[in-house]
């Protein structure tokens, strides 16, 4: 199992109040899965583009009230795997 926790590396920028490429808010009612490689929590949400995305539970930072997640892509050991971009 994957054990790539926020404490442990910190994936977000130093810019406090803004939202950071490859960050999305965590849905309210999004339901929680297991990623199929690392075993690690993730969320299932949707980008600008229609494209299912994989949130990381793991990324879960709270900035004026919204929990912001980041792509499972920023944390997965197995990430260039599932990569469409090959």
């Amino acid at each position: 199992m994957h054990d790539t926790t926020a404490e442990q590396a910190d994936f977000f920028a130093s810019v406090p109040n803004e939202r950071r490429g490859g960050e999305y808010a965590l849905p309210q009612f999004g339901d929680i899965a297991t990623c199929k490689s690392c075993g690690a929590q993730i969320v299932w949400t949707r980008s600008a583009n229609d494209r299912a995305v994989p949130l990381s539970l793991a990324t879960v930072q709270t900035r004026n009230g919204v929990k912001y997640v980041l792509s499972h892509f920023a944390d997965c050991k197995d990430a260039k795997a599932w990569s469409k971009k090959r």
